[in-house]
């Protein structure tokens, strides 16, 4: 009996215990703002074998041009020089003549917003090669100039010495009607060209074909005029 009035006495005792009520956090606001307006540079030149990296010293041989924007073609080669060379009656086609650094690269820079994807790169000339003194100056008709495909880097990739394939490369035979010839763009995949991204090539690799019965003794020269556009060639 004493045993069960013990028990009976505990449990009367746990249950008029009061209960332990769980209390809400305490909390506030914070509002986190941003507006983001458009990079519009100008972009310095890279070296063109780890864009990554900026040009030091800068190269005289592919100067800055300068241009300013979210979208920018940074830098382009300041000549091609093929020297002084003998005529041929034959078509005959010339190497151009090294750079200081043994290189001439294209320079382009996208700090669009992702909304905007994709640019393209092209080359043509003004005239045909014209010589550059006389009252009646000879033209070069018909000559074509080489660019070569180089290969593609960018600032952005893991790895911005290696080859980006994100981005295209393309030879281009230049001539006086040929138009506007692509030489570089993006692919379409998203991000492609981001950031900045080069076309480097050795400057030797640029010909000069002057075809039969054309040249004459004489100092020549044209423009050539690289476009960037904003755009993807389909």
């Amino acid at each position: 009996m004493k045993k069960t009035v013990l028990t009976a006495t505990m449990l009367l005792s746990l249950l008029g215990m009061p209960a332990v009520m769980a209390t809400a956090d305490s909390t506030a606001n914070t509002t986190t703002n941003l507006e983001l307006t458009e990079n519009t540079g100008p972009t310095i030149p890279v070296d063109p074998t780890n864009p990554a990296n900026p040009q030091v010293p800068e190269d005289p041989d592919n100067p800055a041009t300068g241009n300013t924007g979210a979208l920018t073609l940074d830098v382009a080669p300041r000549t091609f020089d093929f020297g002084s060379v003998q005529t041929y009656a034959a078509e005959h086609t010339y190497k151009a003549t090294t750079t200081t650094n043994g290189q001439q690269y294209l320079q382009v820079t996208d700090n669009r917003g992702t909304d905007e994807q994709g640019w393209t790169v092209t080359v043509e000339q003004d005239q045909d090669l014209t010589e550059t003194s006389g009252s009646s100056p000879h033209v070069l008709t018909g000559t074509t100039i080489h660019v070569p495909a180089g290969i593609a880097r960018n600032s952005l990739a893991t790895d911005p010495t290696a080859v980006d394939t994100n981005l295209t490369t393309t030879a281009a035979d230049v001539t006086n009607t040929s138009g506007a010839v692509t030489v570089f763009n993006t692919t379409a995949t998203t991000g492609a060209g981001k950031g900045t991204s080069v076309k480097v090539w050795d400057p030797s690799d640029v010909t000069l074909t002057i075809p039969k019965n054309t040249a004459k003794p004489g100092a020549y020269s044209n423009t050539l005029t690289w476009t960037l556009t904003a755009a993807t060639p389909s």
